[in-house]
C-alpha cells in the first residue's frame, strides 16, 4: 500500500505540474522562481483551454488530449531551447552555480514540502480513503463525471443529471480537470483526488509561500543567498499553519478555494517579477490567471486585492512606484490575453445570478479587543474541541517580530501592507459581518470566515521569515565589529544563523503544529467523527452494480454515500446535490414525497419518466445546515434523511431487496408505475 501511494502521489503531482513546466519551456521563459510559483496554475490554464478546444471539435478531455497537449507544448519548448544554446554556442555561457544560502534554501523548502506532506499521510492514512466532508460529495462527482464523459468545457459542468448532461449549473472545475486526469492513471477517483490534494495543498502550498518569501526578501534588499532561505522558513511556518489548508479542508471540504488560496502567493510573486520585455512572459502570466480563476472565482479578490495593498506598500520603498510603473502595461497585457482565451470561462462565470455576495455571514459580531487578538493569533478552530480557540503562539510571534523588523528596516513593505490590508478586512468581518465597508470584499467569499481569514495566513509566513533574514544580518554583523573570527565571514554568519533559526522552528513549533493539524485531517478522512461514505455503502454499490440496466436512474439522497454509486460506478443518481437542484424540481420533490406514490400520480409520472427503478436509503446520514431549501422543501434549519424516504417498508409495489447496516435498496415495481399492477 506505501508503494501504491508514492506511484500515485507521483503520479498526481506530475498530472499537476508537466502541462504547465511544458507551457513556461514553450514559450521561453528562463526563470527557475516562475517553474516553482506557478506550475500548477499554469497546467489548469492549460487544462482549461484543452477542454474548450476539445468541446469545439467533439473530441473527449482526458488522459490523452491533455497528453498530446503536454507533449507538444514541451517538444517545443526543447526545440526553442536547443536552438537558443546553438545561437549562444560562440558567446562565453554563465557557469550556473548554487551558492550556500540557495543550497540551504532549497533544504528548508524541502522540509516545508515533507512536513505538510507527512501531515497529510498521517491523516488521511492511505490514499484510498474518502473525505467524510459534505462540499466534498460534489468534488467527487464533478471529477468522476469528467473522467467518465469527456466533457470538461465551462458549459458542460455541472449538470445536474449525469445521465443526460442536462441542468448545466455552472461549477468551477480547474482543478478537477487535473484530478480527473489523476484518477483516470490511478484507477480510483478517491487515489487520484487524494494524490492531487497533496500534491497542491501540502507541496504546492510549501513551494507557493516559499516563491513569494524569495520576491519580498530580495524587495527587502537581501541577497539571493539569504531570500532563498527566508522562501525555505516561510515554506516551513506555512506548512504548520491551520490556515488557510486545513481549516478550509476540515471545516467544510472547501477544495477549491482552498487551492486558490495556496496558490496565490506564487501568482503574486510572478505577477510581481514580469519581465519589462518579451512577451512569452506575459502569455504564461496570461495563463496562470485564468487557471487560478477557473480554480476559484475568488481568486480574483484574493490575487487582486492582496496585489493592491503590496503595491500600496511598496510605493513607499525606494524605486518601488517606478518598479510598479512599469509592471502596469505588462500585467495590463496579460489581462487582455487571459480574457481572451478564457472568455468561455467568463461568460459562465458572469452569467451566475445571485450567489456568493448574498450569501448570509456565517458569524456573529464580536468585540474588538476579540477580533484582534483572533486575527494575530492564529487560532485554531473547527470541530477538534481540545484545540479550538488555541492559538499558534510562535507562529504569530514570529509574524509580529517579521512585522517589526520590516518597519525597522523600512525594506520590504510590500508583504507587510498585503499582511497588514487583510488582518484589517479580518477585524472589520469580525466586528460587523456582513454590513461594513469590508462587506464589498467579503461577499466575494460568501461572508464566511473560514475563506476570509485564511487570507493572513498568505502573508504571515512570508512576513515572518523576511523578518528572521533581516535580524540574522543585523546579528551577524553586530558580531562580525565585535569578534575578529566573524569579520570576514559576516554573509555566511548569517546565513548559517538564519538556516539554524528556520530548523529550530521546524523541529519545535512546526513538528507540534503538524500532530495538531494531522488530527484535524483525521477527523474528517482516516478517524471521522461522522461517517457519510462507508463500509456498508461499499457493499450496498458492488451489490446493485450488476443489476442496474441502461438508462435507469437509482433514488437517492445525495447526503449519504450514494453518490459514489455514480463515482464507483458510473451508475446514474438523482441527486448529485444534498437538498437537490432547483433547475430540477423532481430532484427534491421526490425526496419530500416519494412515500406517497401509491396515491400520488405526480410521484408516479415522475418515477416513470425517470426510469427510477431502485431507491437507496441510508437512514445514518449525517446532519447538515438547511436554512435554505429549494421551494422550502426542508421545514427545519438541519437536515440528514430525507422525509420522503421514512416508512417505505410494505408500500405496495417497493420491495427491499438489500440490507446492510443503515444502508437500504429497494426495487420498485415497474407495472405500479404503469398501472398495469
Amino acid at each position: 500500500m506505501i508503494v501504491r501511494d508514492v506511484l500515485a502521489i507521483l503520479v498526481g503531482t506530475a498530472v499537476v505540474v508537466l502541462p504547465g513546466m511544458s507551457l513556461l519551456l514553450a514559450l521561453g521563459v528562463r526563470r527557475p522562481l516562475w517553474y516553482a510559483a506557478v506550475p500548477t496554475v499554469a497546467s489548469v490554464g492549460v487544462a482549461m483551454v484543452t477542454a474548450i478546444v476539445c468541446a469545439l471539435i467533439g473530441l473527449p478531455y482526458g488522459v490523452p488530449a491533455l497528453g498530446v497537449v503536454t507533449f507538444a507544448l514541451a517538444a517545443v519548448g526543447v526545440w526553442r531551447l536547443i536552438r537558443a544554446r546553438a545561437a549562444a554556442s560562440e558567446k562565453p555561457r554563465r557557469r550556473f552555480r548554487l551558492g550556500m544560502g540557495e543550497v540551504l534554501g532549497l533544504l528548508l523548502v524541502l522540509c516545508g514540502m515533507g512536513l505538510g506532506g507527512a501531515i497529510w499521510m498521517a491523516g488521511i492514512d492511505t490514499l484510498s480513503t474518502i473525505s467524510q466532508e459534505h462540499d466534498m460529495i460534489m468534488h467527487y462527482v464533478i471529477t468522476s463525471y469528467i473522467e467518465r464523459t469527456g466533457h470538461g468545457a465551462p458549459w458542460q459542468l455541472m449538470p445536474s443529471d449525469v445521465l443526460t448532461g442536462e441542468a448545466i449549473s455552472f461549477y468551477p472545475a480547474g482543478l478537477h480537470l487535473l484530478m480527473s486526469v489523476s484518477s483516470a492513471l490511478t484507477g480510483s477517483a478517491a487515489v487520484g483526488i487524494n494524490a492531487v490534494t497533496i500534491a497542491v495543498l501540502a507541496f504546492g502550498w510549501a513551494v507557493s509561500v516559499a516563491s513569494l518569501g524569495f520576491v519580498a526578501a530580495r524587495r527587502a534588499g537581501i541577497g539571493r543567498g539569504g531570500a532563498m532561505i527566508a522562501g525555505g522558513i516561510a515554506s516551513i511556518v506555512a506548512s504548520g499553519l491551520y490556515r488557510p489548508v486545513f481549516s478550509l479542508i476540515h471545516e467544510g471540504g472547501v477544495l477549491p478555494n482552498a487551492a486558490t488560496l495556496v496558490l496565490a502567493p506564487g501568482v503574486l510573486a510572478v505577477l510581481l517579477t514580469v519581465p519589462r520585455k518579451g512577451w512569452g512572459p506575459v502569455v504564461a502570466v496570461a495563463f496562470s490567471c485564468l487557471g487560478i480563476l477557473a480554480i476559484h472565482p475568488s481568486a480574483m479578490a484574493t490575487v487582486g486585492v492582496s496585489l493592491i495593498a503590496w503595491w500600496i506598500g511598496e510605493a513607499f520603498t525606494r524605486g518601488g512606484l517606478r518598479r510598479i510603473l512599469g509592471q502596469l502595461p505588462r500585467i495590463a497585457a496579460a489581462g487582455g490575453i487571459a480574457v481572451v482565451i478564457g472568455l468561455p470561462l467568463l461568460v459562465q462565470l458572469f452569467g451566475v445570478s445571485g450567489g456568493a455576495p448574498n450569501a448570509p455571514a456565517d458569524s456573529p459580531p464580536i468585540p474588538f479587543a476579540d477580533a484582534l487578538g483572533s486575527s494575530l493569533g492564529m487560532v485554531y478552530w473547527g470541530f477538534v474541541m481540545e484545540h479550538r480557540a488555541h492559538p499558534q503562539l510562535a507562529a504569530a510571534v514570529i509574524t509580529l517580530v517579521g512585522a517589526a523588523a520590516v518597519l525597522y528596516a523600512r525594506k520590504g513593505l510590500g508583504v507587510f501592507a498585503a499582511w497588514l490590508a487583510w488582518v484589517i478586512i479580518e477585524i472589520a468581518y469580525w466586528t460587523s459581518p456582513g454590513k461594513g465597508w469590508e462587506s464589498i470584499i467579503t461577499g466575494l467569499f460568501y461572508h464566511s470566515n473560514l475563506r476570509i481569514w485564511s487570507h493572513i495566513s498568505l502573508f504571515a509566513p512570508v512576513l515572518g521569515a523576511v523578518g528572521v533574514v533581516l535580524i540574522a544580518s543585523r546579528v551577524a554583523l553586530w558580531l562580525g565589529n565585535r569578534a575578529p573570527v566573524f569579520r570576514r565571514r559576516v554573509r555566511f554568519a548569517a546565513l548559517g544563523l538564519s538556516f539554524v533559526m528556520g530548523l529550530v522552528y521546524l523541529a519545535w513549533p512546526a513538528v507540534n503544529y503538524a500532530r495538531i493539524e494531522a488530527d484535524y485531517i483525521a477527523n474528517r478522512y482516516a478517524r471521522p467523527n461522522f461517517v457519510r461514505v462507508g463500509v456498508d455503502d461499499g457493499k450496498a454499490i458492488a451489490w446493485l452494480g450488476d443489476k442496474i440496466k441502461p438508462g435507469e436512474r437509482v433514488l437517492n439522497s445525495a447526503n449519504d454515500g450514494s453518490t459514489f454509486l455514480y463515482v464507483d460506478e458510473g451508475i446514474p443518481i438523482v441527486n448529485i446535490s444534498s437538498l437537490g437542484n432547483a433547475k430540477l424540481p423532481h430532484t427534491y420533490r421526490l425526496l419530500k414525497s416519494l412515500n406517497t406514490f401509491p396515491s400520488n400520480p405526480e410521484v408516479r409520472k415522475s418515477l416513470k419518466d425517470l426510469n427510477i427503478r431502485w431507491v437507496y436509503v441510508d437512514t445514518s446520514a449525517p446532519l447538515i445546515g438547511a436554512a435554505t431549501s429549494p421551494e422550502d422543501w426542508v421545514d427545519t434549519n438541519t437536515f440528514s434523511f430525507p422525509k420522503g424516504f421514512e416508512h417505505l417498508d410494505g408500500l405496495p409495489g417497493l420491495e427491499k431487496v438489500f440490507t446492510s447496516g443503515p444502508v437500504s435498496i429497494y426495487e420498485i415495481d415497474a407495472s405500479v408505475l404503469n398501472g398495469t399492477s
